[in-house]
């Protein structure tokens, strides 16, 4: 079973994943996704200009990751 996920969008509501429905998104161009994320406030690409700010992060071991050293 899918674990049900509760997002906020930036005006303050709230969505979950449990009824995305992906065949009109798997139906469009790579081109038609972009153009749609672009105009879309909560889905806005990184810049190339914000990636280059981006630091690569390392997070630390779980403890359980640690055991299987």
């Amino acid at each position: 079973m899918k674990k049900k996920k509760t997002y906020k969008k930036s005006d303050g509501t709230t969505f979950d994943n449990s009824d995305i429905d992906w065949t009109e998104f798997d139906k469009m161009s790579d081109e038609e996704a972009h153009r749609k994320a672009v105009d879309d406030p909560d889905a806005k690409p990184w810049t190339e200009e914000e990636l280059k700010e981006f630091k690569p992060v390392n997070p630390k071991p779980s403890n359980k990751e640690e055991e299987n050293k």
